[in-house]
């Protein structure tokens, strides 16, 4: 018969897993969070891509830059009808769905933002804070999502990043290298330029 633990065996096996577990639960917290974005993210890349091809094909043509929501005089109001026609919106007050500030991801350095001037934008139903921007004469469109819009962690490559469309081919892509994704003193940190394209390399794993 096997002989049972004290209580001073007990006190010391459970603390030891007590040590075990506050040195594992928060990378366990961390990498679920990291799937969490990036399950939304991808929700986000499929409503837009969707948006898209359906403004094209209600339009009859091929490709986005042939609509009425790219290369126009009153450039304002036809963005916010791209996002108001293709898009479920939340109900609610209307008014401005993004967070004040961005933080920088490899320093923590809040940037503000000033997302909703000029752009299409509006807050989803799916609680996700989307803005929508084509400038004249420019080959793509910026779409920029915040997938849990004002709440935390309000950080460009987390929960915020910028998804481009080429407007001659309809692809979704990141006009930024992946090597950008987060870094101080790079264009863009905190809205996540070369995160989107970061996360393809990988596989949609975000592992940094």
């Amino acid at each position: 018969m096997k002989k049972a633990l004290t209580i001073g065996e007990l006190l010391i096996t459970m603390g030891i897993i007590g040590v075990i577990a506050m040195l594992t639960l928060p990378g366990f917290i961390q990498d679920y969070h990291k799937r969490v974005y990036t399950t939304k993210l991808k929700k986000s890349v499929e409503m837009i891509e969707n948006a898209v091809n359906q403004a094209c094909a209600d339009n009859n043509v091929s490709y986005f830059y042939q609509t009425p929501y790219v290369n126009t005089a009153d450039s304002g109001k036809h963005q916010q009808d791209f996002i108001d026609k293709y898009f479920k919106k939340a109900g609610g007050i209307n008014k401005n769905p993004f967070a004040t500030k961005y933080k920088i991801l490899e320093t923590g350095t809040e940037v503000g933002n000033s997302l909703v001037d000029s752009h299409g934008w509006a807050k989803l139903a799916g609680g996700e804070a989307l803005s929508f921007y084509c400038g004249r004469g420019s080959e793509y469109c910026i779409f920029r999502i915040d997938i849990n819009s004002t709440d935390g962690p309000n950080i460009g490559g987390r929960d915020f990043f910028a998804i481009f469309v080429n407007n001659k081919t309809n692809e979704l892509f990141d006009n930024f290298d992946s090597s950008k994704c987060g870094k101080k003193n790079t264009l863009g940190a905190h809205l996540g330029y070369g995160c989107f394209a970061k996360l393809l390399e990988n596989n949609w794993e975000m592992n940094y």
